[in-house]
């Protein structure tokens, strides 16, 4: 951190109450449109006066988003304006028929469909040495095993799905009571505001997170490349007045990393651009199966004189009519098919999948009879596919700095409990790229067809396809070699059996 950084966050943290402020979130606006006529006509060649962008955008809170999640807040739940069905009853009074309305988590679907084919499959790891040493090997092994086992590929899939359902989320790296390196997640549902401060040219130079503890007391708490600031909200005394404001009772603490511990992410939530489509959707379908429910039974008309008695044949109830034209029937009366709804709600069913990337596959979707390839399913998913390919670009960052901050409190563990006291220089010599890799449908068979490929092919090592396959057991490159030593041992006993024949039929 140079001195003009540092001049800058020493001033933000003396006003804290200037840190209590963020972006918010937008969903459409306002814009004053730039009357084109005052501007005449142009050559083509021929510069215009600058103008600053005029917009004004309606800002949407993070609590709307978590109603928006949540089936049972929808709108339509509370929307006085579908229609319920009433009936008559003798006395002329109307009285009305319990219907409850329904609500769809189209927006848990949406957002669970997309968190899968961004994190379905775990973080792909490049090492970047052109000539590692056999030692950069082994530690780039050790840190890919310590990731698997503080579960990082889980903390970060929760992490976007809190900024797929919030807006924006954050991962806090630190070391437990052990010395061990660990993660947490911090998002808005918790209870924790994600604060993010920028300098002039757009480099992060502090991350704050606002939240109240289990008393309700106020907390802010702050991070810059170096230390950890706490601020408490509560009473102050100054020149002997009693105020209320944000003290620092402990201090400024060294966090133990080099860059900010905090990894904070924003964006749109997953159904950001198809929320009003589902809006009507939802009240489309509750009219829909209002009318169903009244109209949609069917009822049994008879006409004509018939027996009070009736014969049963068959299993089927005959009705003898006894009126003397003997023109009397019983038939079943169906309401009509309501396809023009039907077919409305299919076809705004198909504008949520489009406009929010996702692709929805029933039972009903798949034909029986022929081959389905997983290429086929990757074609019908390529809204999904693409939707994720655009998630790896834009988390990238994330996934690059949970790598450094992972590799070097991982360091300083294994230097702390004696383990490696070179960790912290040997870590620093490997150049580690972190990518997210796109989950696709595919057929095992095909997969463990092209693992074995590889191998015989001489790119693939025979460790990596029994790590890779979808067969193995946690101990198969054990058994494998078990497996090895048993042949080799037989094919030794009879080489043994055919010398000592051999020297038989000498003698």
């Amino acid at each position: 951190m140079n001195e003009a950084v540092k001049k800058q966050v020493e001033a933000l943290i003396g006003k804290p109450d200037q840190l209590l402020r963020k972006k918010p979130f937008f969903r459409g606006s306002d814009t004053y449109a730039v009357n084109e006529a005052s501007l005449g006509d142009r050559n083509i060649n021929e510069l215009t006066e600058a103008r600053l962008p005029k917009i004004r955008m309606t800002p949407i809170s993070q609590e709307q988003f978590l109603k928006e999640l949540d089936p049972d807040c929808h709108k339509v739940l509370f929307d006085e304006n579908v229609p319920s069905i009433c009936t008559k009853l003798a006395d002329g009074s109307y009285v009305e028929v319990e219907f409850n309305k329904m609500a769809l988590p189209y927006q848990k679907n949406i957002k669970d469909k997309q968190v899968l084919h961004l994190c379905g499959n775990p973080m792909q790891f490049t090492l970047l040495n052109q000539t590692p040493a056999k030692k950069d090997l082994s530690n780039f092994s050790t840190i890919k095993q310590y990731w698997l086992e503080r579960n990082q590929d889980g903390m970060r899939t929760k992490m976007v799905d809190a900024q797929k359902s919030m807006g924006d989320a954050g991962l806090l790296y630190y070391f437990d009571n052990k010395g061990q390196i660990k993660s947490r997640l911090l998002c808005y549902r918790d209870g924790y505001v994600i604060l993010p401060v920028n300098d002039q040219i757009g480099d992060r130079i502090l991350e704050c997170v606002y939240y109240a503890d289990e008393n309700g007391e106020e907390h802010l708490d702050c991070y810059d490349d170096t230390y950890f600031y706490q601020f408490v909200l509560g009473e102050v005394v100054v020149d002997g007045n009693t105020t209320y404001g944000w003290t620092m009772p402990n201090g400024k603490k060294a966090h133990g990393f080099e860059e900010i511990p905090l990894i904070t992410h924003r964006g749109a939530v997953a159904w950001n651009d198809v929320q009003t489509v589902i809006e009507i959707y939802e009240i489309i379908y509750n009219i829909f199966m209002v009318i169903q429910k009244r109209h949609g039974w069917g009822i049994l008309y008879i006409s004509g004189k018939f027996k009070e008695t009736a014969k049963k044949i068959a299993g089927s109830v005959i009705l003898q009519d006894t009126s003397l034209d003997g023109k009397g029937k019983a038939e079943f009366k169906t309401a009509p098919n309501p396809q023009g709804m039907i077919e409305t709600m299919e076809l705004l069913e198909q504008s949520i999948m489009k406009g929010s990337g996702t692709t929805f596959i029933l039972p009903k979707d798949i034909k029986t009879g022929g081959d389905i390839s997983g290429v086929t399913v990757q074609l019908v998913q390529a809204s999904d596919i693409e939707t994720a390919l655009a998630g790896c670009i834009e988390w990238k960052n994330v996934a690059s700095k949970m790598c450094r901050l992972f590799k070097y409190g991982l360091a300083k563990e294994l230097v702390s409990n004696g383990q490696n006291k070179t960790a912290i220089t040997d870590f620093q010599k490997l150049s580690i790229s972190a990518d997210f890799k796109v989950w696709k449908p595919r057929s095992d068979i095909e997969y463990n067809n092209m693992l074995i490929a590889l191998k015989n092919g001489g790119i693939l090592s025979a460790k990596t396809g029994i790590e890779k396959n979808t067969e193995s057991t946690p101990d198969e490159e054990m058994r494998v070699a078990e497996d090895e030593a048993k042949e080799q041992a037989l094919m030794e006993s009879q080489s043994v059996n055919n010398g000592n024949s051999d020297n038989n039929s000498l003698n």
